[in-house]
């Protein structure tokens, strides 16, 4: 069996609540027999530069796979990296492109053999606990926030998440308004955004203490390692990061000066399913719980991330997007596995297919191009900018 062809998809939809462009990269490779993989690259949310990804694909790593043995995961990632970390560095965009191959590889290989993919990396369980990430929307009051959750709940979702960084006060109401709403069961989580200075992050840590939070994520800057050690230190809410950490030797970074008691990798951001599984592992021998982040990606992205998270021992929950729209999760699918409205326990489950277990309708691939635009911090300014 040998690859015959590598194709990427740059595609974009308009969200419905907050009205904004949504944009995602998907890469597609084919074999000699037939046989067919997807994978996914991610700057967090989607991909903000998916043209950016598209170019690295296309020009470099699709000349570098032709012709070789898909199976050769190991190898194959590491002449990618030969060909890129040199000249377009060994953290962001580069190991996002290689994400995107690396999982298309990986769903190849479980086509491959018949079997689901979770069960050829040493499946560990078959289900898992998901919370509901919540939405950046500061321009309505807390009672739309409210209405937003009542969907997830209903389907038996274990928590939500809230999305601040508007300001100190609104921000703690905010949180304090959702515990109210969800009650004392149900775990609250909050996500900062790299949105706070140190000081802030300090302060905010400590107003956000008394409604219990499972986790405060990314409330500085991942670059910022000095406040990040001290706010790991001495927060009372265990500090979660790792969206934006694209290798297992950032995240080794983060271990030397014990950064974070909660990773969140990606397998669309950080390298591909296998770099994940590794994190995870080193991860485990520190006693570090992982939460793979798959807030808003499509169904290639969610699949990649939930075969990960269900062969991996410490990873006990995955986050969801909220969204009722979300049609790159859903309509780009023939059985569309991850739809929320299908959802009725809070877990979620793979199909018992082989490889990732999906089915792209790429006939619907069509109704959803990518158009140049805003990119995310048109709309968001703060987040990012360890301002507030």
């Amino acid at each position: 069996m040998k690859i015959a062809d590598v194709q990427t998809y740059p595609l974009q939809y308009i969200k419905d609540a907050p009205k904004i462009p949504r944009t995602f990269l998907l890469c597609k490779i084919t074999t000699d027999d037939g046989l067919v993989g997807w994978g996914e690259a991610s700057s967090a949310y989607g991909h903000s530069y998916p043209l950016v990804v598209k170019e690295i694909i296309d020009h470099t790593l699709k000349r570098l796979i032709l012709g070789e043995d898909p199976a050769n995961v190991e190898r194959l990632v590491s002449k990618m990296r030969t060909w890129i970390w040199g000249y377009l560095g060994s953290a962001g965009v580069s190991n996002q492109a290689i994400a995107a191959v690396e999982i298309a590889l990986m769903d190849i290989l479980g086509k491959r053999a018949g079997l689901p993919l979770y069960k050829m990396l040493g499946g560990f369980r078959d289900e898992i606990e998901i919370y509901a990430t919540g939405a950046a929307n500061f321009d309505v009051d807390y009672d739309w926030h409210r209405e937003f959750f009542s969907r997830p709940l209903k389907a038996g979702f274990k928590g939500v998440k809230c999305r601040v960084g508007k300001s100190k006060d609104w921000d703690e109401g905010f949180v304090e308004n959702i515990r109210e709403f969800i009650g004392p069961d149900r775990r609250l989580y909050i996500d900062a955004y790299m949105t706070y200075t140190p000081e802030t992050a300090f302060e905010m840590a400590h107003r956000f203490a008394p409604y219990k939070p499972y986790f405060y994520e990314e409330p500085i800057s991942q670059y910022d390692l000095e406040s990040l050690e001290r706010l790991s230190k001495e927060s009372p809410i265990p500090v979660a990061l790792g969206e934006r950490v694209t290798s297992l030797y950032e995240f080794k970074n983060l271990k030397s000066r014990n950064i974070g008691q909660i990773w969140q990798p990606d397998a669309c951001i950080a390298g591909g399913i296998m770099e994940c599984k590794k994190i995870c592992g080193f991860a485990e021998a520190y006693g570090i719980e992982c939460i793979p982040h798959i807030g808003g990606i499509t169904a290639v992205g969610i699949a990649a991330n939930l075969h990960l998270a269900l062969s991996c021992r410490n990873v006990k929950q995955l986050e969801v997007d909220a969204c009722g729209f979300q049609p790159l999760r859903d309509v780009i699918l023939k059985n569309p596995i991850f739809d929320t409205d299908k959802i009725t326990d809070g877990m979620l489950r793979p199909s018992d297919k082989p490889g990732l277990g999906i089915e792209i309708d790429e006939d619907m691939l069509k109704e959803f191009p990518y158009t140049r635009g805003p990119v995310y911090p048109d709309y968001y300014p703060q987040y990012g900018s360890g301002i507030l």
